[in-house]
């Protein structure tokens, strides 16, 4: 194998671990298990909670639809990559879910 072969190759292979890593981190989010059930919920977790911040941040905000459609559109133009649908779904699962009172189950 050449030098810049090998050079290659483990460029790859950096490439990769931190591919890893980064799965990694997104699935060690402990909070990411108190979202609520719900459509959209893994958009959320797999593009939001544990990819960029973690789950309390999203837990403790309190948006009304249209701030919550402001800020995944921010989010998306940081770099969250998601579709024009995902952003949709992930719109709807949080008003609907998180919303101005917090998950369904803490409104009075």
């Amino acid at each position: 194998m050449s030098h810049r072969a090998g050079r290659r190759l483990a460029g790859i292979f950096v490439f990769c671990l931190g591919l890893a890593e980064a799965a990694q981190a997104r699935e060690s989010d402990p909070l990411a298990s108190k979202l609520p059930d719900g459509e959209g919920r893994q958009l959320v977790i797999e593009n939001c909670a544990g990819a960029c911040h973690s789950s309390d941040r999203i837990l403790n905000a309190r948006k009304t639809p249209a701030e919550w459609r402001k800020t995944v559109e921010q989010m998306v133009s940081n770099g969250a990559q998601l579709f024009p649908e995902e952003v949709d779904a992930v719109t709807k699962y949080l008003t609907e879910h998180i919303g101005n009172g917090g998950p369904a189950g803490d409104k009075k």
